[in-house]
């Protein structure tokens, strides 16, 4: 008797030590057990103000809810994915968690996620991808973790994503990637690696992803780029290579749709094999690019280079050119044969020169022409009226309008701002006379030259300072 009642005795103390705490509603402080019914703050896919901190333990559901396919979180704080997620929702596809201030992944994290297609994790505070998290999202097609501070991967970072079509992992700071990164990844498509601080990849990196067709480097820290890295990709169709510092640069594809490479500083191109677009907008180009086979390229973006004006006849090759941009390129003319091979253009943009006059002869080829911008030039007002009237009315050209002040400029035609000879009151006179038409004209390309020098050269500061702050 006395040793059962000890039993009792010693029973009832120990249980309230051992009990687990009562579960605490959905707004209960981190580190707690409580349940959070996902079903008071969704509805039909779309899920607000859901609260969960690093180290809550989150019951989501008393059962599983079946047949809901997509989550999408919005003005939430989430600071690690709910152990159970996958669990509570089994047929989920989709998972959207961006900008969620997600900063941690857990083991397992995405087990029973197999019908999972698409996870958006975007814009969080991830710093690390942990060996096999991925294991259990056997059929994950898209992954993006863009935004983050992702510095550091390893080779098994996303193993088991052999189904994987779209990756990106642009705008944190990796600074390298390992050889095995993207091995597993046959059926990779797209890959974005835009903003981080790569300076080089290394040899073989892209050699089992055979079936990759775009790729984006943009605004990391080449100074080079060999084409070599991506020879075993017959299917490429884009290369975004742009606000990286690359004086001279050498493309070699069989055949490639669209070659991105802006804001670089680039001052010498050669392309080889088969390319269809070309964008080379804000470079140092003083020439246009050497393609042997420029008969394919139908699209080129030369604006804001440093061109001039244009000698003899450059694009005699170009023969198959839809849009042609020669916006801001510093010229004062156009040679009368520029444009004789040019049958087929639909878009023309000479906008943002120091254009007076031109020989209406020169758009005689362009049967094809659509659009045409010829705004913010130095036009006389009898050479536009004579354009507009035999050429850009008579072919119902789409243009723009200017945007000159009124008391900058003698008369608009058409919104297109001009100005007439010196020997009337005028402002504005003959380009080819050493007036106040052309003295405008030359200052105001040497402001635009000096605003992009300052500016590339702030680029370059910028960066210097960011690997300064890095060392230190």
């Amino acid at each position: 008797m006395w040793l059962s009642l000890l039993l009792s005795l010693v029973v009832a103390w120990w249980l309230p030590l051992a009990a687990p705490e009562p579960a605490s509603p959905s707004g209960a402080t981190g580190g707690q057990l409580r349940r959070l019914w996902l079903q008071d703050h969704c509805h039909a896919g779309i899920c607000t103000n859901v609260q969960i901190g690093r180290s809550d333990y989150v019951i989501l559901s008393q059962a599983p809810i079946p047949n809901q396919l997509m989550l999408t979180f919005i003005n939430s704080s989430i600071a690690k994915i709910p152990h159970l997620l996958f669990d509570t929702f089994p047929d989920l596809q989709m998972l959207r968690m961006e900008n969620c201030s997600l900063e941690t992944f857990e083991k397992p994290q995405f087990e029973g996620a197999s019908n999972l297609m698409s996870l958006f994790l975007g814009l969080n505070r991830l710093k690390d991808i942990p060996k096999n998290i991925f294991l259990g999202a056997d059929n994950l097609a898209t992954l993006h973790l863009h935004g983050n501070q992702l510095k550091h991967l390893s080779n098994h970072s996303l193993h088991a994503l052999k189904e994987l079509k779209e990756l990106s992992l642009a705008d944190n700071i990796i600074e390298q990637l390992p050889l095995g990164l993207f091995g597993g990844m046959r059926k990779l498509m797209d890959l974005n690696l835009a903003g981080n601080r790569l300076a080089a990849l290394p040899r073989g990196i892209f050699d089992k992803n055979l079936n990759v067709t775009r790729i984006n480097l943009a605004r990391n820290r080449f100074t080079a780029f060999e084409s070599e890295l991506l020879k075993l990709q017959p299917r490429l169709s884009l290369l975004d290579i742009s606000g990286n510092i690359i004086q001279e640069l050498t493309l070699n594809f069989s055949l490639l749709e669209l070659a991105v490479a802006h804001s670089c500083d680039l001052r010498r191109l050669t392309v080889y094999g088969i390319v269809r677009e070309l964008d080379l907008h804000n470079n140092s180009l003083r020439e246009l690019p050497h393609i042997p086979q420029a008969v394919n390229v139908t699209s080129l973006d030369l604006s804001q280079n440093p061109l001039g004006n244009l000698q003899g006849n450059p694009l005699r090759r170009f023969t198959a050119l839809l849009r042609l941009n020669l916006s801001t390129t510093n010229a004062h003319e156009l040679p009368e044969g520029l444009l004789k091979k040019q049958t087929s253009l639909q878009m023309l943009d000479i906008s943002g020169n120091s254009m007076y006059s031109l020989k209406i002869t020169l758009f005689d080829s362009l049967k094809a022409l659509q659009y045409f911008y010829f705004q913010q030039n130095n036009w006389n007002c009898d050479f536009l009226q004579l354009l507009m009237s035999s050429f850009v009315k008579r072919k119902d050209l789409s243009f723009m309008e200017d945007i000159t002040a009124p008391e900058l400029v003698d008369d608009y035609v058409d919104g297109i701002a001009c100005w007439y000879e010196s020997d009337k009151t005028s402002k504005k006179c003959d380009a080819s006379s050493s007036d106040a038409a052309l003295e405008l004209s030359v200052v105001r390309n040497e402001i635009k030259a000096f605003t992009e020098v300052v500016e590339k050269k702030f680029i370059k500061v910028y960066r210097m300072l960011e690997e300064m702050k890095m060392k230190l």
